[in-house]
């Protein structure tokens, strides 16, 4: 019995007895009724099986195969239950489903890359039970965040070069018109190089604001040299003439202040430069400045950051990035949890991620780990010296000893005698 047999018994007149539990009409509209609660239910879950929270078994699967997300065999052999499973894919879907985040794109090209797509989920995973994080785990987790870095406003170099000079009274100027959007005001490299002629006074303004410098008298820029302009953060000036820092020959453009270099705004913006030529009562008939007024070149270079952009780094050599990862955090775990895609596909994963009207690129970067710590080593060299003599000597020693000799030789003399004065004693001679 069901809702369903009782509407339908409620279609037939009473004439036919169809409400009457025990009639064959009874039986058979409960039968149908059956049925169509059947279908109701199968109805219901195809229903729900194109939700996460609700679908199970091959429509959970089904699901998580849209998004790339397989169910993982668990060390039991077991696979994956689908809460465990549809937590994990939960944690994936608004990576897709909401594109265009700095956490959305750096989540799919580090899913796609085989590493964790949640790393605070895989935070969770990981951390022993009971207990905060380790601190080898912190290092892990941040180490991981750093192999995919996305760069809001892609930076883009920027160069400009000024048109010929316009010869003004004893004057040279020439405008520079900046045009290019960038969502953030940078001060710009400015290379003043003199071809013909020397420059003294030499101004630089911004025609919008009406800030410049000015340099002082005692700066004299001589044929084929360069005045490089460029400027702290903060705006401080740095001018140089080849290796020599002239900072302190300029000033404000009201004249006492601290040079400071304008700021390139992001938007139009108009730059005027001048220079004297020879200056009556300072220059001198031997210098090389010349009484004609000077012809110069002025080069403009900045970094502009361009609007709807975002540039994604990685690794090129990615699996040799997770090896020093793990080889200096110490973890011995698995980071590749999915078959990561090939590199030349990460752009298409990029684009499928990005907002409408976004420009996204890939950048890969080539990291070669070194170890550039420094080993400090004391060393002594001791010497030991010992000698040994060897040398063998034979002694023989006697003591008295007393030996009897006997003498029993005979000889014949026969003595001729001798002249004084000529023979000798030696000899067998006699004086008898």
């Amino acid at each position: 019995m069901s809702f369903k047999t009782d509407r339908l018994a409620a279609l037939f007149p009473d004439a036919y007895s169809a409400r009457e539990g025990a009639s064959s009409l009874r039986r058979l509209l409960d039968a149908i009724g059956h049925e169509l609660m059947g279908a109701d239910e199968s109805v219901k879950a195809l229903l729900k099986s194109h939700w996460v929270n609700y679908a199970q078994d091959d429509a959970l699967d089904g699901l998580g195969a849209t998004f790339g997300v397989e169910r993982r065999r668990l060390a039991d052999g077991t696979w994956e239950p689908d809460d465990a499973f549809r937590r994990r894919l939960k944690a994936v879907v608004p990576y897709f489903t909401g594109g265009g985040t700095v956490k959305a794109v750096a989540g799919a090209v580090r899913s796609a890359l085989g590493l964790p797509y949640d790393l605070e989920l895989f935070r969770r995973e990981i951390t022993p039970a009971g207990g905060d994080s380790t601190g080898q785990i912190a290092a892990l987790i941040q180490a991981l965040e750093g192999l995919v870095r996305v760069q809001e406003f892609s930076p883009k170099p920027e160069s400009m070069l000024s048109e010929p000079v316009t010869r003004v009274a004893d004057t040279s100027e020439v405008t520079v018109e900046v045009a290019f959007a960038s969502i953030t005001q940078v001060y710009p490299r400015i290379e003043w190089t003199f071809t013909k002629g020397g420059g003294r006074y030499l101004t630089l303004r911004r025609l919008d604001t009406g800030e410049g410098l000015k340099s002082k008298a005692a700066l004299k820029m001589n044929p084929g040299e360069t005045l490089v302009l460029t400027a702290s953060p903060s705006g401080a000036l740095a001018a140089s003439v080849g290796t020599t820092d002239v900072s302190s020959l300029f000033t404000a453009w009201d004249g006492t202040s601290a040079p400071r270099l304008p700021p390139l705004p992001g938007e139009a913006t108009h730059w005027k430069f001048t220079a004297r030529s020879a200056i009556y009562d300072l220059s001198g008939f031997d210098d090389t400045e010349g009484f004609d007024t000077p012809d110069f070149s002025v080069r403009i270079q900045w970094t502009r950051y361009q609007h709807l952009t975002f540039d994604v780094i990685v690794p090129y050599f990615i699996k040799r990035a997770v090896e020093d990862i793990q080889r200096q955090t110490g973890y011995q775990g698995e980071l590749f949890l999915f078959e990561g895609l090939p590199l030349e596909v990460i752009q298409r994963v990029v684009d499928q991620t990005r907002a409408a009207g976004v420009k996204g690129m890939v950048h890969f970067s080539l990291n070669f780990l070194e170890d550039h710590a420094a080993l400090e080593q004391l060393s002594g060299l001791l010497q030991h010296r010992y000698q040994e003599t060897q040398d063998v000597s034979e002694v023989v020693s006697v003591g008295s000893l007393s030996t009897a000799v006997e003498d029993q030789n005979m000889r014949e003399a026969f003595a001729i005698g001798g002249v004084f004065n000529i023979s000798t004693f030696d000899t067998s001679f006699g004086f008898e």
